[in-house]
């Protein structure tokens, strides 16, 4: 490299050195502007952008990565809702440095930047190997003005993390198209310890009004999609914190229902940068109390009492439950229920949007916006279908294991699905799932129990944090190595878990199989307002034929007795027997109907195979008989 070249290219761009970036494929770094993202090519494209790489004069472990002449790109850009929107500025420190070679380690997660063979860029892998080394080239083109400031001012606000009220206030002051990347460019580079500092801060900021670091905060994330939602959150956060007071009936209603879009967990969307200010707000909350269950539900009402007694005999004493749409009575139960401090009910129906998928809505909604869930240390994600079933070791208690992992320091930890068979049910009956059904398969997918104030999203199956790495474990106390960490590994255990699993009741009856698959699925197509029978996959059918007639035991049934008497004391409640009534008589109606449309729908689908249509036409008369000579007791 040519001395005199070099220092020629730093006076120009006031102190600063910048590259081009090449991988071990021989191509160049681009940034597309028509995907908002990194990628590599051996040629420039349209939709491409030159990248450089900055090293910081403060700190020479620190490059910034980013498109040439961003001060003209951002005056164009805005992030605006249901738009993915892309960081531009990318940060790394390096994994080594040697000879114009170096690897690039994000610095929240500590994983290395890598380039696969086929022009993609990836922030997720553990090792540096070929994929993972890149060669520096001089940039030989000085940048604009408004473009080097932007890099100057990046540089100075990674490299000071001291006085974080300080840069707060001077991001606030910097171009108002970049505050907000600039912001959590600046938070995903804090460690632990500054981020409770500066979790502090936001949640101070809010409760002492007026305050000067509130009005530097709000002038940041006024350039959020939805900025009411984060000033909101951040402003019922700080007063809860002190009040600690609950509200055991709430909604989540179509001012949230962005928060259902499945792209909203891409880093960079608009949406993205208020979850993490929201997550790190959180971090700083201490709880009070042990663990509480989540949960979102739809026209489960028959189910309630026995899944609220069940968590109860195992130790859960809290529920979050998000419902929307109900059509079976369920809303008068979760009211009672609700008014008498049993549950927090929170109503979550919206507009559904196209797209908009209810479980990611809830559970996004809970882990940013819901402050009464930060009392509870622990957070269970169930659903209604499901049921926790500690291990007789454990003493068939959940506190025993939290405490094991909460010793441990592990952040996440999963428990494996043991599916339950129809025990040859047809119909329903008021009577306990764990006595009517029989344990079938160890299922490897996973249901998660997690620190409530370190993630600020969930999936079905386990959480994530958004800005910063987690420790992800088993019930059993096996830790995730970093190389399964990603969302599909995280959603599976290799090994049956034994000191606990979550007993799914995916099947239970014929009647109540088909009155599954007639509240709809999260398939993106909107929810059913008119409820009819929908599914997508035809080997649901075949799933419930060849499980029918399957013979067991029941683990979950030792629990019985204790769970019988926690719905009696649910029942005694002024207003639970009769919206249980209800509930029932509604489902009776309105199975009878599905069932038969069952049939029909089955019938026409050429995808489902003659013997299976058999069984299910078999099945839907045998149970057409049952009801009948059940129809006086119904």
């Amino acid at each position: 490299m040519n001395n005199d070249l070099m220092k020629d290219i730093i006076e120009e761009n006031n102190g600063m050195e910048f590259f081009r970036l090449k991988t071990f494929h021989g191509t160049t770094l681009f940034f597309c502007s028509k995907e908002r993202t990194l990628k590599h090519s051996q040629e420039k494209q349209a939709s491409y952008i030159d990248v450089v790489i900055a090293q910081s004069p403060e700190n020479p472990a620190f490059f910034i990565i980013a498109p040439v002449n961003i001060g003209e790109d951002v005056e164009k850009i805005r992030p605006e809702e249901n738009i993915l929107f892309k960081d531009r500025f990318f940060v790394f420190e390096t994994g080594f440095h040697s000879n114009n070679k170096l690897s690039l380690l994000s610095l929240e997660e500590k994983k290395f930047f890598s380039a696969d063979p086929f022009g993609n860029l990836a922030f997720n892998r553990d090792e540096s190997r070929d994929w993972e080394v890149f060669s520096l080239f001089p940039y030989q083109t000085a940048l604009d003005e408004k473009s080097i400031k932007i890099f100057d001012d990046i540089n100075r606000f990674i490299s000071n993390k001291n006085n974080i009220e300080k840069t707060i206030h001077k991001i606030s002051l910097s171009n108002k198209n970049i505050r907000v990347e600039l912001f959590n460019l600046f938070s995903r580079s804090l460690d632990s310890t500054q981020r409770k500092i500066f979790s502090k801060v936001l949640t101070n900021a809010f409760l002492n009004l007026p305050d000067e670091n509130y009005f530097n905060i709000l002038e940041i994330i006024n350039h959020i999609p939805h900025a009411e939602w984060v000033h909101r959150a951040l402003l019922e956060l700080a007063q809860w914190n002190v009040r600690r007071n609950s509200c055991f009936i709430r909604k989540s209603a179509q001012e949230f229902d962005f928060l259902g879009y499945g792209h909203i967990r891409d880093r960079g969307n608009g949406i993205y940068w208020g979850s993490v200010i929201l997550g790190i707000a959180r971090e700083s909350i201490k709880s009070r109390k042990d663990i509480a269950l989540l949960a979102t539900a739809r026209d489960e009402g028959i189910y309630f009492l026995e899944w609220i007694a069940h968590h109860r005999v195992i130790g859960i004493k809290d529920f979050f439950i998000y419902t929307n749409d109900n059509t079976d009575g369920s809303d008068a139960l979760l009211k009672v229920l609700a008014e008498n401090g049993e549950i927090t009910w929170i109503n979550n129906t919206g507009n559904h949007v196209p797209g908009i998928n209810m479980q990611y809505k809830a559970y996004n909604h809970a882990l940013t916006t819901l402050p009464e869930i930060l009392d509870f240390r622990w957070c269970a994600v169930v659903d209604i279908d499901e049921a926790i079933l500690p291990s007789e070791g454990s003493k068939n208690s959940i506190f025993p294991i939290i405490s094991a992992r909460d010793e441990q320091g592990v952040d996440c930890f999963s428990l494996n699905w043991r599916v339950y068979y129809p025990n040859n049910n047809l119909t329903w009956s008021n009577e306990l799932s764990a006595e009517r059904f029989i344990e079938g398969d160890k299922h490897p997918l996973v249901k998660s129990i997690f620190k409530t104030n370190l993630f600020n999203y969930s999936y079905a199956h386990h959480p994530e944090c958004s800005y910063s790495g987690r420790i992800y474990a088993t019930v059993d106390g096996n830790i995730y190595s970093q190389n399964q960490t990603t969302n599909e590994d995280l959603n599976f255990t290799q090994t049956p878990t034994e000191w606990a699993h979550v007993c799914h009741y995916h099947l239970r009856s014929l009647e109540e199989y088909v009155w599954k698959f007639s509240r709809g699925e999260n398939d993106g197509k909107g929810v059913i307002k008119n409820k009819h029978f929908r599914y997508n996959n035809p080997a649901i059918f075949a799933l419930f034929a060849q499980t029918f007639k399957v013979e067991g035991t029941s683990a979950a049934s030792r629990l019985a007795e204790d769970i019988r008497a926690e719905m009696h004391r649910l029942l005694g409640i002024p207003g639970v027997s009769e919206a249980m009534q209800d509930i029932i008589s509604k489902y009776h109606k309105a199975s009878a109907i599905f069932v038969e449309e069952s049939l029909q729908t089955m019938s026409i689908d050429d995808r489902i195979d003659s013997n299976t249509k058999q069984t299910w036409e078999n099945l839907c008369s045998s149970w057409r008989q049952e009801r009948t000579q059940k129809g006086n007791h119904i």
